[in-house]
């Protein structure tokens, strides 16, 4: 190979990395080991990632979410006492539990704490019944609640999670209930704390004590991230390992799901770590103010929008991108809501709809009419959207480092042709000297040295006339 076409080579190589490195969305540092995942943001209801994210699966204890968002709901007043009772503690032997005694008075907050935490499940429990009368009943308020939230892809049999029939729920559900919790900020004082102690009781004489199972918020473990404010485990045979973290940075919060991951206890944390490396490395939150918003409008043909009616918009977008690479679409669905849209690198993409209809000189209404006017909807209430594709992601820390690769591939791909080169030319002259001096030693072999040529008959004619001049012949007698 010549140097001109190995410089060409090498041109052409580093082109359509740059190219490709320009157009490769953010990418996942590692593969998920959950069968079903997602990564979803809190506030926009945008999901950033997705994998069989609406596949009904058992939950197992991230079940509990549900049962914490129900009770947090039905009960402003934790410090409410309750009595355990036989029902309440009648669960599979060695599932998790706090040792709860039929009889013993216990308060709703030592209940939920000893849900969320250790994941008890005779406390589950005694919350179903201290809420909702029946566990039956509760189950029933809790299908009632993920039904309003649009998680139709769920449903409930019991408050703990152990396996039942018909007892699933799928990961994008997971990730709109959990968001419903961060509208109470009781759910993440209880489930961030990484130790809690229940004080004894009418049955108990000892005090109990719980530590966190989110190695997520323990700075002593591997998959410490100190972003993380909450979460939620669980394992069951038929479910294997689930898991729900929620992580908060910049004003933007991420919810992970990842459900089904088998054979290794450390697989959903590697999914959690994979997942928020994805998000929160690559996205963040930006908030269309009112007259942002009118702007955006003026753009897509709608006029005369007052910015003072219209309330902050939050959207996630590429860390890269900001307000100006955001528009709004020019038609409406028929509610009158009109999409957010991403333009990066030549590329448009829907991230997701505005919270409320744009109507020119008139109240701002909302995506659905029965709801009649009002500001933005919570994230909780808010229709989950979907990116229908990552957004098209150029990173020139990764185009410069990239390029600075394929040059040093290409580099030490020359000094290895040159070497080699080298090594085959040395290779050849000592093969050629050695076929010379082959050569050189045969013909030495086939020629007579001199005095064989001078040699007759095994006589000596030097010797012979040397001995004559001497005055006899040299084989003579004395």
């Amino acid at each position: 190979m010549t140097i001109r076409r190995l410089l060409c080579l090498t041109l052409a190589v580093l082109t359509c990395t740059i190219s490709a490195l320009a157009l490769e969305p953010p990418a996942l540092r590692e593969e998920i080991y959950g069968l079903e995942a997602v990564l979803y943001c809190a506030e926009t209801g945008q999901t950033l990632y997705e994998k069989d994210a609406d596949v009904p699966a058992p939950p197992a204890s991230v079940t509990k979410l549900m049962t914490a968002l129900v009770v947090l709901e039905h009960e402003p007043d934790l410090s409410k006492t309750t009595t355990v009772s036989e029902s309440a503690v009648d669960i599979e032997r060695d599932s998790t539990n706090i040792a709860l005694t039929p009889g013993e008075q216990v308060t709703l907050e030592q209940m939920l704490c000893a849900t969320l935490i250790n994941s008890a499940n005779d406390a589950a429990n005694v919350l179903a019944e201290a809420v909702g009368g029946t566990q039956e009943e509760f189950a029933r308020m809790m299908n009632d609640r993920a039904y309003e939230l649009g998680c139709t892809g769920s449903h409930f049999e019991n408050a703990h999670g152990l396996d039942a029939d018909g007892h699933v729920m799928t990961a994008r559900d997971v990730a709109r209930i959990a968001a419903a919790l961060l509208e109470d900020d009781r759910f993440v004082e209880i489930s961030g704390k990484l130790v809690y102690t229940m004080e004894p009781t009418n049955k108990q004489p000892e005090a109990r004590t719980w530590y966190t199972k989110q190695r997520m918020l323990r700075a002593d473990s591997a998959f410490y991230n100190r972003y993380v404010i909450a979460g939620k485990n669980g394992y069951t045979t038929k479910a294997q390992h689930t898991q729900c973290t929620i992580a908060r940075k910049d004003g933007m919060t991420l919810i992970a799901v990842s459900m089904g991951s088998s054979d290794n206890m450390y697989y959903p944390w590697r999914d959690m770590r994979t997942l928020f490396a994805l998000g929160l490395d690559n996205y963040r939150l930006v908030t269309l103010t009112g007259e942002q918003t009118a702007a955006l409008a003026g753009q897509a043909g709608v006029t005369g929008v007052d910015p003072a009616a219209c309330a902050p918009v939050p959207v996630v977008v590429p860390v890269e991108a900001g307000v100006d690479n955001l528009s709004l679409s020019e038609t409406a669905d028929p509610a009158g809501i009109r999409t957010i849209r991403l333009t990066l690198a030549g590329e448009t993409v829907d991230l997701a709809p505005m919270p409320f209809a744009l109507a020119p000189d008139a109240e701002l209404v909302l995506k659905t009419e029965a709801e009649g006017p009002s500001a933005a909807p919570s994230a909780a209430d808010a229709a989950p959207q979907k990116l229908s594709f990552d957004p098209t992601k150029i990173d020139w820390m990764k185009v410069f480092y990239g390029a600075l690769a394929v040059v040093a591939a290409c580099i030490l791909g020359f000094l290895f042709l040159l070497i080699r080169s080298i090594l085959r030319v040395h290779r050849s002259r000592k093969e050629h000297a050695a076929r010379r001096r082959a050569a050189a030693a045969e013909r030495a072999r086939q020629t007579p040295s001199a005095e064989d040529r001078f040699a007759v008959g095994g006589r000596d004619p030097v010797a012979e006339a040397r001995a004559l001049l001497d005055g006899e012949p040299e084989d003579a007698e004395p």
